[in-house]
């Protein structure tokens, strides 16, 4: 969970690490994980657009790596290819998100999390499908506001929740991040090009 006002500029990306203790992770136990992301922003909205993109000041979206991806790796692909469709993608998703940043790319088709400035989706993962850590970028977009340093506010919050099962998360949760002293994997990186 971010802490404090987090602010983005349009061609910006915020990328976080979320260390998953082992504990969790372990090949003997074999758990359904409920795994939620939520991301809300606050931006100017301008009546006279139409679409997203123009209706609103600056907009956000947030990106999770892929199974096994190295932290710097997802970094570059996130900053070079921000605005490309999400299929273009190569490599297995870590979650097999409910969702999706466009529309029949989640499990429920016809409906996209980037809709809106509250953005949620969820997956349920088996626990010893997880890995040790998987990053997460917020990325800032240009809307119809061109001063480049006008920034938005917002908030990200992952949250875990075993399901059907009657084991203590949230402390060992607590207990990874705190190895990492729960700061951004990268604070923040201008992205290059339109």
């Amino acid at each position: 969970m971010t802490t404090g006002e987090r602010r983005i500029v349009a061609k910006q990306a915020h990328i976080y690490q979320v260390k998953l203790p082992e504990k969790l992770r372990s090949q003997g136990e074999a758990f359904k994980i409920l795994l939620e992301v939520t991301l809300s922003y606050k931006a100017q909205p301008r009546r006279t657009r139409r679409n997203r993109q123009k209706y609103l000041s600056t907009w956000l979206d947030w990106e999770c790596s892929k199974k096994g991806e190295d932290p710097e790796l997802f970094k570059a692909r996130v900053l070079k290819e921000f605005d490309a469709p999400e299929d273009a993608e190569k490599g297995e998703g870590l979650f097999k998100w409910m969702l999706g940043k466009q529309n029949h790319h989640g499990i429920i088709k016809g409906v996209s999390r980037s809709a809106g400035t509250l953005q949620k989706d969820w997956a349920v993962v088996n626990s010893f499908e997880l890995t040790e850590a998987f990053s997460i970028a917020v990325v800032g977009h240009e809307g119809w506001n061109n001063d480049p340093e006008a920034s938005v506010p917002y908030s990200l919050v992952v949250s875990f929740e075993a399901i059907q099962a009657d084991i203590p998360i949230y402390t060992p949760f607590v207990e990874a991040q705190v190895e990492t002293e729960i700061q951004p994997l990268i604070e923040i990186q201008s992205i290059v090009g339109g």
